[in-house]
């Protein structure tokens, strides 16, 4: 069956949002409720009008076809970006995103910032219920954000302001991402909530959203480039659930994602700045001290524990990555390493 296209409706844009009620049979509750009981789905999307410069859309919905919504870029629209949460990533295929089409699913709930010059496709899956939320920022009101809260994300500004090229950034959330993501859903399809709670869970997720992407090194990844987002987490994913086991080698972690092992190598490092092995090593080795220090494990046990036969190894690679043996840190409690 072929998908029903329909075009992604801006959030400020009334003609667009109505536009979206004709094209699904929608019926408006008020200005910024759009009840849904047609052939095509089923379901509620609520707007917020947040800020001059800052609206929210939560949608809920089950479609009864295969729909993809498409947003074309605008040109010249480098300094505006659409955020994207998720909360259903199994029922949601991302088509495309910029020149790439990606036709995979993300297997765990990720947060996309698109700027609103690069296209994209979401396919949604029939007979399943999906939600996400989507945001509409300018580049000025992040900067004003990032000001208020006095965080350090300069070079991550200087980024978004300055790249001639446009930016799209991708990061995979927390656990307490997902909790916030829940809590600022079933708010924003509430129409009874106070604008100002769904204005400040809102700008925790986005600032949160901003201080993970500049703590993990993501980098701004031009969109005209052929980057495989979901299949790199794929990766990472597979790279934490081998923390306490032996990892495989680099070519079977490329053929479960269905890559090749150079296109894996290449764009894991685009995007987390760091070779395969050199990030493993690192979350590895915080696991290590970590454990030391909250369980009461001793050297060889927690050896044990990662999956190394040899005590020896373990010592020597502890000692390389942290400048003390792990004896010395489990005897000190010392956790600035």
């Amino acid at each position: 069956m072929k998908n029903y296209r329909i075009k992604f409706p801006a959030i400020d844009l009334d003609k667009e949002f109505e536009q979206l009620s004709n094209e699904i049979s929608g019926e408006f509750v008020n200005e910024d409720t759009l009840r849904v009981s047609g052939r095509l789905a089923r379901g509620t999307i609520h707007r917020w009008h947040l800020e001059p410069a800052f609206s929210l859309r939560a949608w809920n919905l089950l479609f009864q076809q295969p729909v993809e919504f498409y947003k074309p870029g605008t040109a010249g629209a480098d300094k505006t970006f659409t955020i994207i949460f998720v909360l259903t990533p199994e029922h949601v295929n991302w088509q495309q995103i910029g020149a790439h089409r990606q036709y995979s699913r993300p297997g765990t709930r990720s947060t996309l910032m698109i700027a609103d010059s690069v296209p994209m496709d979401l396919e949604i899956l029939p007979n399943f219920p999906v939600q996400w939320i989507d945001m509409n920022v300018s580049a000025f009101w992040l900067a004003q954000q990032f000001q208020k809260a006095d965080l350090p994300l300069e070079a991550l500004w200087d980024k978004l302001n300055a790249d001639s090229k446009p930016l799209v950034l991708i990061e995979p959330g927390s656990v307490t991402d997902n909790i916030s993501v829940n809590t600022l859903f079933e708010s924003a399809i509430n129409q009874q909530t106070e604008p100002s709670q769904i204005r400040s869970m809102a700008i925790k997720l986005i600032t949160g959203f901003m201080t993970h992407a500049l703590r993990h090194r993501v980098q701004g990844v031009p969109a005209t480039h052929d980057v495989h987002f979901e299949k790199i987490m794929e990766a990472e994913a597979i790279l934490k659930a081998h923390l306490q086991k032996t990892l495989p080698n680099l070519n079977a972690i490329a053929h479960q994602v269905a890559l090749s092992e150079s296109t894996l190598k290449r764009h894991f490092k685009n995007v987390f700045g760091k070779s395969v092995y050199e990030y493993y090593l690192d979350k590895k080795m915080q696991l290590a001290k970590n454990l030391l220090l909250e369980k009461p494990l001793t050297v060889n046990e927690a050896a044990v524990m990662l999956g190394y036969e040899k005590v020896s190894n373990f010592i020597d690679i502890f000692k390389k990555h942290h400048g003390m043996s792990p004896g010395s840190v489990k005897k000190k409690g010392f956790q600035s390493l």
